[in-house]
């Protein structure tokens, strides 16, 4: 099943929005910036990722079944960076989260307290 940029982008952004609702501060405020950054960050790496493919191809090179060498397609790769972009959106968002509720958690508990 073969699942588009946009799709993914639709699904992960769901489920960004499912986790920040059963969050246990109110990440709301913070979701549009969070995405928007986590997005440039993984579209600037799917960028040099792609750029890869002509710059070093010999990177791609892959076994044939006949045993003769070949190279992965632009469209498999293009699939691959696509998922390891989705990947990285939501690991950069949900590593920001936490940290942002650990240090939320922290202040609660007066742990920043130097008196």
């Amino acid at each position: 099943m073969k699942i588009t940029k946009r799709q993914l982008r639709r699904i992960i952004k769901e489920e960004k929005t499912r986790f920040l609702k059963e969050s246990v501060a109110d990440m709301t405020q913070w979701q549009d910036l969070l995405e928007q950054y986590a997005s440039q960050i993984s579209n600037n790496f799917g960028e040099d990722m792609m750029n890869l493919y002509d710059e070093e191809p010999d990177a791609f090179a892959v076994e044939q079944p006949d045993g003769t060498m070949g190279r992965v397609s632009i469209e498999e790769w293009e699939q691959q960076v696509v998922y390891a972009q989705q990947e990285m959106d939501t690991g950069i968002v949900l590593a920001i989260e936490d940290k942002i509720s650990e240090i939320e958690n922290k202040l609660h508990a007066r742990q920043y307290d130097r008196g």
